[in-house]
């Protein structure tokens, strides 16, 4: 079981650095350097608690190139909306990702900040063939019960949470749980509150899972 205290700390993509949105507001960003390879790569789908916009990947294009990943993020799951509806979407954005990218299947990963960390796992327990894993940011442990164990062999989970975080405790029940079941998984904690990270967090988080899923 491991710990970690930290201090705080219509475009073509043949063009560039360009994030491409389509008609349901998803939001999908291909490094050049991965349309070279011509091969099937990661994915990182990230959600937002108001809606992801192309400013959240835009932010973050800088991992996709660092790393030759694939970003791409769901429009409509956001918090105070039905969390099935939410789930709906995101399998519904998974699969336009699947058929229009090239993604390998086998290492598409989920992004969460919050009320979205726990619709991150909430996905990944109820389709756990579809992602191999998530980054869960200050979310709390509400999703816990969906979780089928033994479905999820072989998946990754990055837990970042705060020292201050009203969900904490709950970051060490999910960390608990995940090791007690065989989960690879680790737990980053952070000074201050209940709060999004940085973009350099998220590529921390991101390079851990490139790391242990190749």
């Amino acid at each position: 079981m491991r710990i970690i205290l930290l201090s705080v700390v219509c475009v073509s993509f043949l063009f560039g650095k360009n994030v491409i949105c389509d008609n349901d507001s998803d939001c999908f960003y291909i490094p050049q350097k991965v349309l070279e390879m011509g091969k099937r790569v990661p994915a990182l789908m990230y959600l937002s608690c108001t809606g992801a916009k192309k400013a959240d990947l835009d932010s973050i294009t800088f991992i996709a190139d660092s790393l030759n990943w694939i970003i791409f993020s769901c429009q409509k799951s956001r918090n105070h909306r039905d969390v099935m509806l939410n789930h709906q979407d995101i399998i519904k954005t998974y699969h336009k990702a699947i058929k229009s990218y090239p993604i390998d299947s086998t290492r598409v990963f989920i992004y969460g900040f919050s009320g979205q960390g726990v619709q991150a796992m909430m996905s990944m327990f109820l389709r756990p063939t579809l992602f191999r894993g998530l980054i869960s940011e200050c979310a709390h442990s509400g999703a816990l019960s969906l979780a089928k164990w033994q479905t999820l062999k072989g998946k990754l989970v990055y837990l970042v949470t705060r020292n201050k975080d009203w969900n904490l405790s709950h970051n060490y029940s999910l960390h608990e749980q995940f090791y007690k079941h065989g989960i690879k998984d680790t737990l980053i904690i952070t000074a201050g509150e209940h709060s999004i990270g940085t973009a350099k967090d998220l590529f921390k988080a991101v390079k851990w899972l490139d790391k242990y899923s190749k």
